[in-house]
């Protein structure tokens, strides 16, 4: 089952990001360039392409199932499950490729509460499925879960993308425009990127099953806790500001532009570098209140809170670093953005190699988190040759600023930490010990960030303030 949803889940996660990367800056060029009857007619064809080779991908996977199992090298019998697992899962593909499209789609027009609600609606499918099929359908419930979800994903935003396809004249098909070839060609590195994104994916999963019985699960978890904050909070951040950025650049508003990223560097500093911090100091207790229970003893919350102090400090290099991904997407400087992915997922496979030994799949963990900084560097520094209107000491002076109130609040959060009983083995000592930290590094934090970066503190407040309006609506 986690084979074959990764298949599903790697294709629909490469489709989203090419599509948002793609269609959010090229309508807004187009809109400036060409006005937007144009725009959308670009738009509809490139729906219409993408829609084909959705409906084709489905098909090879819903026939040739086998296939696409086989790189797992699962053995005869457990690749037999997979392959009709992933044949149930089939129309997901298909399901959540329209879905990534209605959520770039939205979000060029300023909707994001229905893009934002789609993981909800998806995990809502599955669970939905599994508590209604276990009992008769086995795992296979799981799968026509997964199927479900994605049919949710695709209720929930088509009433307001049919809405808004209004304004381009209406729903209709179309497989030609004279910008369409080059669109195309812009595509060619972006999808280069996306793919080779999900190769470190694969060969995590490769190297940790290397390991000894129950170190993948473990680093699966650690993944899992340490993704968590690009979910809930990064992805949201971003959808509206993305959109904003791709439209200064388009119309040529490129100081606008620069300052739109550099707000919006200080509000995921301010929301990153805490997390961060806190994901660090407190690996083991965090593990412990997500894991600690049933099965999972002390040595498995130790096998989880190792990899997952590593992904804890990539947080705050996995904020900007997707941030300065975005900025480069709205300027449609692809191949740089392809050049640093191929550097980095190298530079990553050659880390796990070194470091798999010694640190086994803590080793791994590490590998990622200095690949995310690597490759921030280098997306940074591209960024700054395209833009030359970005001050390198202007961000380098607002990231060290909130960097250091970080820091300040982690050392004093621990100081109350230190004087409670150590009783961290178990769910209410964890939790304890980490609501302790919260409560006073957060304080902490929030004082020290009102006087070293006041303006970002405001910014932040603001667009948390927003986007919480907006998931009410």
């Amino acid at each position: 089952m986690v084979n074959a949803l990764f298949v599903v889940n790697t294709v629909a996660a490469v489709l989203l990001y090419v599509l948002i990367t793609l269609m959010i800056p090229i309508f807004q060029q187009e809109r400036a360039e060409h006005g937007a009857t144009s725009a959308w007619s670009l738009l509809w064809a490139i729906t219409g392409w993408i829609g084909m080779g959705l409906v084709v991908i489905t098909g090879l996977v819903a026939i040739f199932p086998e296939f696409f199992i086989w790189f797992f090298d699962m053995g005869p019998d457990r690749a037999a499950i997979a392959s009709e697992l992933l044949r149930v899962m089939a129309p997901a593909l298909m399901l959540q490729g329209f879905s990534a499209m209605f959520t770039a789609i939205l979000q060029v027009h300023g909707r994001f509460a229905g893009p934002a609600a789609v993981g909800v609606a998806f995990n809502a499918g599955i669970l939905v499925g599994v508590i209604l099929g276990a009992s008769t359908l086995g795992i296979t419930a799981a799968a026509w879960g997964v199927t479900l979800g994605a049919v949710l994903q695709v209720a929930l935003q088509l009433p307001q993308f049919i809405r808004e396809s209004k304004a381009g004249g209406g729903l209709r098909m179309a497989f030609s425009h004279p910008r369409l070839g080059s669109v195309a060609v812009l595509a060619i590195p972006v999808a280069a990127a996306s793919v080779l994104q999900q190769v470190n994916s694969f060969t995590d999963k490769l190297f940790a099953s290397s390991l000894e019985a129950g170190r993948n699960a473990a680093l699966s978890f650690a993944n899992a806790l340490g993704s968590a904050p690009r979910t809930v909070l990064l992805f949201p951040l971003l959808a509206p500001l993305f959109p904003l950025i791709a439209r200064f650049f388009a119309e040529q508003r490129r100081d606008e532009g620069v300052d739109a990223f550099r707000r919006a560097a200080g509000i995921l500093a301010l929301v990153s570098i805490p997390l961060s911090i806190l994901m660090l100091i407190g690996a083991s207790e965090i593990s412990q209140v997500a894991f600690g229970r049933g099965k999972c003893d002390t040595a498995c919350v130790g096998e989880i809170s190792a990899p997952l102090a590593f992904y804890g400090i990539a947080v705050w290099g996995n904020f900007i670093g997707y941030l300065l991904n975005r900025t480069l997407s709205a300027g449609n400087h692809a191949r740089e953005i392809m050049v640093a992915t191929i550097f980095t997922v190298v530079l990553t496979i050659g880390l796990d190699l070194l470091f798999l030994g010694p640190l086994e799949q803590a080793g791994l963990a590490l590998a990622s988190a200095i690949a995310v900084y690597v490759n921030a560097g280098i997306t940074l520094w591209l960024l700054r040759r395209r833009t030359p209107q970005l001050s390198l000491r202007a961000l380098a002076t607002q990231q060290g600023r909130v960097l250091a109130a970080g820091i300040v609040a982690g050392a004093v959060a621990l100081i109350p930490a230190f004087l409670m009983p150590a009783d961290t083995g178990t769910f209410w000592g964890a939790f304890a010990w980490l609501a302790v930290v919260s409560l006073v590094g957060g304080a902490v934090f929030v004082l020290l960030a009102r006087l070293l970066a006041p303006r970002e503190f405001a910014d932040a407040r603001t667009s948390l303030r927003n986007l919480s309006f907006s998931r009410r609506r």
